[in-house]
């Protein structure tokens, strides 16, 4: 790593948010004893990036219990270990993500509006797939060729690739790597995907990523 960068550290995703003091132990660690199983102490995921940058993936659906204890390291550097006395300086920049619209949870009082302003100094909208559905073909072709590394690399007919850009894609990219995934098991031994192969599987969920 060369001077003045930063390491990145990955939080887990959404599902580790609504486990309660686990979690919150994930994230800023634990002393020895502070909560059953917790055989010895550990450092959080915060501390462990500290001179780096942490990436908080689904930031919208951390709990409020928590999110008292996150602004108050996003304002002062500090953190406290759960089952500890003492706090800790730790210098990390921190990144978070979310498809929610996290305006209007503060407005409801999901999400804590000083928590937000907090976190949102630079924000990036990533527009969903079907808003840029020209960038569709470029996509399938990185995972296709990703999928290769595996097995064989597929190629894919107009028939298919007119299939895949008359679909809404609730789901965006990660909606678009499954398609394909499931359409190369479907093909089998085909070398080339059609649009008998193109499934989308499960029912539309709404609010789905």
């Amino acid at each position: 790593m060369r001077p003045g960068e930063r390491q990145s550290t990955h939080f887990p995703r959404r599902s580790s948010w609504t486990h309660g003091c686990p979690i919150e132990a994930e994230l800023f660690g634990h002393t020895r004893g502070a909560f059953t199983g917790a055989v010895h102490g550990r450092i959080g995921r915060i501390e462990a990036a500290d001179g780096g940058t942490l990436f908080l993936d689904e930031i919208g659906e951390i709990p409020l219990s928590l999110q008292s204890k996150l602004l108050r390291f996003v304002e002062c550097g500090e953190l406290q270990r759960v089952g500890d006395n003492d706090t800790a300086k730790v210098d990390v920049r921190i990144i978070a993500a979310t498809h929610q619209p996290l305006a209007q949870h503060t407005q409801a009082g999901s999400f804590r509006a000083d928590l937000y302003y907090r976190l949102a100094v630079f924000l990036i909208h990533t527009p969903a797939l079907a808003d840029h559905i020209e960038d569709l073909p470029l996509l399938v072709d990185h995972f296709l060729e990703r999928m290769g590394r595996d097995r064989p690399v597929k190629s894919i007919d107009g028939s298919a690739m007119a299939k895949l850009k008359a679909h809404s894609w609730p789901g965006n990219v990660r909606e678009v790597e499954h398609v394909l995934e499931r359409a190369t098991i479907l093909a089998d031994e085909e070398p080339v995907l059609t649009a008998d192969d193109i499934d989308f599987g499960l029912p539309t969920i709404h609010g789905a990523e």
